[in-house]
């Protein structure tokens, strides 16, 4: 059937989201009533016409009656005939694909099928027509069935898109005369004259607007059900199973900090957002920002703002992390109604088949962007475009931005007019900025590396995170691939955590899978470069390759050709210049890699057009071109490159070739000839590395420490761990769990250790407590501040503190909710805990604390800081501190819900020190009055005591400035701030201020009067006191002169005001700094 016929057809008959309105009516406003026949005054009904290419062959919809129904047959049907049909009144099902899919068509809000059925056996899925058959009942309105040959002829495949490979226009079904009855064809002979005396024109149907509507819905449901890159990848169907998607906060500065985090993800994925919620939360994000940035009066300007930018998704993830197919997935569910209330232009855009060196109009962009022609004339094209712009229920969903055949993603470009031709980098810059159509809806994917290098004009504002397959997905897709052996290889990936750290990218996950169910050497190390030249190590063992030449080194030649001129699909002639068999083309094709199970791993897809089954097979055949096929004088000469954003995968496969066990499975993959550089170029790439001095990034570092491990050889992980400073701070990175096995391989490789390494804020998990025990022995501190550390892995991390040689100098587990099992875990391995231990925040109760305590009774040598701030041991957990103190020099004690009782039974401890405690913190602890009299006795034993926030008053005070007076050695601090001890208690400290050195009042509700009798004290003073804080008290300028008059005896002074007290005036503050002989802060 020709292009003209199928085009007409499509258009003219019913729209894909349901039945399509006559030709007088606007689709969103059209209802059509089976059974029943239009009365006069109803808008009269059009033919729908379907056409052969001699134009002859014809068929009416109209309402036929019921006498020529009976009387007349209905015609016979062979496949690839094109015809509308009225159906019985009846009830439907919904829709429901045989067990050998996991395809739907889509059903409409009652369950029935929507108005279109796939005759034909063959699905339609680019580049092949084997697929899925549906079980699709016809629906009770018009029906058309259309072949799948006659849909990729419909969508006009450009030759950028694969086409079914063995579709013959000369001998594709076509429309007979024999197909109508000859009543069919008298009924729509008499129509024909009664409603018009023209044939339809050549595009008729598809130059307004409302009838380009199906199309593109049409088309748009092709691509996004044909079988994602993951299902390519496997060339089998996968079972639905769900990503975890999250959004958080995006930090635009200069540098791209947030970069960092939003490519990276927690151990366990957990999704806070889904597909519906998206566009919510971005017009929400495009308010606050909005309010932010405009005036409270600039209302029409921030409602553009809102619609600019709320209108906007970006959707970032790592290379298989399922980007695509949750595109595919949003889409169907668009074009189902269960995303957006209504939908009208729906564009799916693959962005690689965009061709970038052609300059375009607008309209012509859109529409070869997703494979139909553009035939327009200039005005229907503006009438077209400017339906577009004023439509708000337009969907346009662009997927792998990284995949555009360009590389300026941070230059800006000036905005293109509509109905002028530009390049498509210009469109594509100006539809993600929301600059072009504003009002349209709007979802990008893209690695995270190229949607942050955008210029921030073009940025989208709100971006998700697709972190990858939590634990339950992870298990429905290792059943479905492994079947009945997927417990052992579940069991070889809890044994080793380096593999397992891979398991969240679904295309990694199988790839391990299978590398796991057929590779018989050790598996105690497994790096991606392993696991895909392990697969193509079996592909010489394959059925498809027995008897013919192995080419492996041509189609690696082919990927790095594409890879240098940023092109993706190849057509055949790309193979006949590299020199590849068709036969070997096919093979790899329908490539089956696997001793166990039905499940094959295909390299490349399609067939006279073919790509890659996925990126990440391309990128890795460049890497094997240069580490085993390239010269060494070309290996010099790109060798720079491979620091390129853009190369950074490639990079990664290059380094893992240096692995020996990878040389040895790809060694007979190519010619003898190319063995001998493979060594030079590995030194080669050490003294690359050498030249780099500095790690300017978290990600620098992270890189370079991905390369490290994936290399497996002690030289260059050496080289590479050289480069790592000395204070390796990668908190807030939201670290990978394969992350954590990358540092570890690189800082085992140190020569001197690290003084700190903090990963606070990060979750460690099993993998990440399992990569950093090998290396405790090679660093000096270790931060986990804000790392939820499961109780199991902490119990592993704490056995490796055990085995240390030389202690940690310093433990900081704030807020990592370790609870009384990790403290029972930690407590017997104190001994290697030399200086600091901070466990603030843990959820530590008394129990926690009693195993701690056992742990410091036993050190040699005290501990210079615990802090337990935030766990509420209580008097309990205060009283088993009691018998230890002797071997802790700083105690912090912050909100433990510590009363009176417990103070006592602390300073029963305290009394029998003969060494000082250094700090005693017990802030906001509500000791109260007799709780500041129990510290009386033991103060000489005290040389900080923070008192913040206790609940003191002035008779507290008061029984706490007799025991200052009495001691014989000034206290170095006391903090009685947020203390309402009023001027009764400034007067009660003022007789003892010659037995502290710094006196800390915020906040006590002093006034001038307390003031007054606090500078008596001083002026008495024979040594200046180092700190006086009288800050956010009842100050005035009355107490300005009892200051000045003392000023010169304190070397700092601090007398801040709040906004709205009175505070002092510029007068009374220069007569204070005149009379100060250190510094004043007010």
């Amino acid at each position: 059937m020709g292009n003209k016929a199928i085009k007409r057809g499509l258009t003219q008959g019913t729209d894909v989201d349901g039945p399509q309105p006559s030709l007088t009516q606007e689709p969103d406003d059209a209802e059509h009533k089976p059974g029943m026949t239009q009365g006069p005054d109803d808008v009269k009904p059009q033919p729908s016409l379907t056409q052969g290419p001699d134009g002859a062959q014809l068929q009416s919809s109209s309402t036929q009656g019921t006498d020529d129904a009976e009387s007349e047959s209905s015609p016979s049907l062979r496949q690839g005939d094109v015809v509308y049909q009225q159906g019985a009144t009846e009830e439907y099902e919904p829709m429901v694909p045989h067990s050998s899919s996991n395809h739907q068509l889509p059903v409409d809000e009652q369950g029935r099928c929507l108005n279109f059925n796939i005759e034909s056996k063959q699905a339609t899925q680019v580049g092949d027509t084997t697929g899925p058959v549906y079980n699709t009942p016809v629906h009770q309105h018009i029906t058309q069935h259309v072949t799948v040959h006659q849909t990729y002829e419909n969508a006009h495949c450009s030759s950028q898109l694969p086409a079914p490979h063995d579709f013959d226009e000369a001998t594709s079904p076509k429309l007979s005369g024999t197909s109508l009855s000859s009543a069919q064809r008298r009924r729509f002979s008499e129509h024909q004259r009664s409603t018009s005396t023209e044939q339809p024109t050549k595009h008729e149907y598809v130059q307004s607007s409302s009838a380009l509507m199906p199309l593109l819905k049409h088309r748009a449901r092709e691509i996004a059900s044909e079988e994602s890159s993951l299902a390519d990848f496997t060339n089998c169907p996968i079972p639905t199973v769900n990503l975890a998607i999250v959004s958080k906060p995006q930090q635009f500065d200069k540098e791209f900090q947030a970069e960092g985090c939003i490519e990276k993800l927690y151990n366990i994925p957990q999704s806070d957002i889904t597909g519906k919620e998206m566009f919510a939360r971005a017009k929400e994000k495009a308010k606050m920002q909005g309010d932010w940035k405009f005036k409270i009066d600039k209302i029409k300007a921030k409602q553009d703002y809102v619609e600019k930018h709320g209108n906007v998704v970006g959707v970032v993830g790592q290379a298989g992390i399922g980007k695509t197919t949750s595109a595919k997935k949003w889409a169907m569910q668009g074009l189902r109604g269960e995303l957006f209330e209504k939908t009208s232009f729906f564009f799916y855009i693959v962005i690689r088949h965009i061709d970038f060196k052609k300059k375009m109009t607008f309209l012509e962009f859109l529409l070869s962007s997703m494979s139909i022609e553009h035939d327009y004339t200039p005005e229907q094209e503006k009438n077209i475009l400017n339906a577009i712009c004023l439509d708000s229920n337009v969907v346009m969903i662009f997927d792998g931005l990284d995949e555009a055949a360009f590389k300026s993603f941070s230059t800006k470009v000036s905005q293109p007019l509509l109905h002028s031709k530009s390049k498509p980098e210009n469109y594509l810059k100006h539809l993600a900025g929301g600059n072009l159509l504003p009002r349209a809806r709007k979802i990008f994917t893209s690695r995270p590396t190229q949607l942050y290098k955008l210029h921030s004009s073009y940025r989208p504002r709100f971006i998700v995170q697709i972190l990858g397959l939590p634990p339950t997905s992870q298990d429905l897709l290792g059943r479905q691939i492994c079947g009945d052996r997927y417990d052992d290889v579940q069991q070889k990936l809890e044994q080793n955590s380096n593999v397992l750290a891979y398991c969240y990218v679904p295309v990694n996950f199988i790839l391990v899978l299978v590398y796991l169910m057929n590779y018989d050497g050790d598996i105690q190390f497994v790096s991606l470069t392993r696991v895909l030249a392990f697969t193509c190590g079996q592909y010489l063992t394959t059925n498809h390759l027995r008897d013919q030449e192995v080419e492996l080194d041509k189609l690696a030649k082919l990927a790095y050709d594409a890879f240098l001129k940023m092109e993706i699909v190849f057509k055949l002639k790309a193979f006949e210049k590299a020199g590849i068999k068709e036969s070997t083309a096919s093979a790899f094709t329908n490539m089956s890699v696997t001793k166990h199970g039905n499940l094959k791993l295909t390299i490349l897809d399609g067939h006279k057009v073919r790509y890659f089954s996925h990126l990440i097979w391309q990128e890795f055949f460049v890497g094997f071109y240069l580490m085993m096929i390239m010269s060494l004088d070309d290996f010099k000469k790109i060798l720079k490159q491979l620091a390129d954003d853009r190369w950074e995968v490639v990079s990664k496969f290059v380094f893992g070739i240096c692995d020996p066990l990878v040389f040895h499975l790809l060694e007979p993959l190519v010619p003898e000839s190319s063995h001998k550089d493979w060594k030079q170029k590995k030194a080669l790439l050490v003294k690359f590395i050498q030249l780099k001095r500095n790690l300017h990034s978290n990600k620098e570092i992270l890189q370079v420490c991905s390369l490290a491990h994936e290399s497996h050889d002690s030289e260059i992980a050496s080289c590479l761990a050289s480069l790592l400073p000395d204070e390796l701070d990668l908190s807030l990175s939201s670290l990978l769990p394969v992350d954590y096995e990358n540092v570890s391989t690189v800082i085992q490789h140190r020569a001197t250790p690290l003084k700190i390494l903090d990963l606070s804020y990060n979750e460690i998990g099993n993998t990440g407590a399992a990569s950093l025990g090998p290396i405790l022995h090679n660093m000096e501190q270790l931060k986990l501040r804000g790392c939820e550390v499961e109780s199991k892995s902490f119990e592993k991390l704490c056995n490796r503190v055990k085995t240390l040689t030389k202690p940690l100098k310093r433990l900081d587990l704030t807020w990592t909710k370790i609870g009384n099992t990790g403290a029972a875990s930690l407590g017997p391995w104190l001994h290697n805990v030399e200086e600091q231990l901070i466990l603030s925040e843990c959820k530590i109760e008394s129990e926690g604390v009693d195993k701690i305590c056992d742990g410091v009774k036993k050190l040699t040598k005290p501990l210079k800081i615990l802090d337990l701030s935030g766990n509420q041991i209580g008097n309990t957990g205060a009283s088993s501190l009691a018998p230890c103190l002797h071997n802790i020099e700083e105690l912090i004690l912050d909100d433990c819900k510590i009363e009176s009782k417990g103070v006592e039974k602390l300073c029963g401890g305290v009394k029998k020190l003969t060494k000082p405690l250094k700090v005693l913190d017990l802030s906001c602890n509500w000791i109260s009055n007799s709780g500041a009299a129990s510290l009386d006795p033991c103060l000489q034993n005290i040389a900080v005591l923070i008192l913040d926030k206790c609940g003191i008053g002035s008779k507290g005070v008061e029984k706490l400035c007799g025991g200052v007076k009495k001691l014989t050695k000034p206290l170095k601090r006391l903090d009685l701030s947020h203390n309402e001890i009023g001027n009764t208690g400034a007067a009660s400290l003022a007789p003892c201020l010659h037995n502290m050195e710094e006196l800390i009042l915020l906040r006590c509700e002093i006034g001038s009067q307390g003031v007054e009798k606090l500078c008596d004290g001083v002026k008495n003073l024979t040594k200046p006191m180092e700190l006086l804080d009288l800050s956010f008290n009842e100050l005035t300028d009355d107490s300005a002169e009892s200051l000045a008059g003392c000023a010169h005896n304190i070397n700092e002074l601090k007398v801040r005001e709040t906004r709205w007290a009175n505070g002092f005036t510029e007068e009374t503050k220069n007569l204070i700094r005149s009379k100060s002989l250190g510094k004043v802060v007010f």
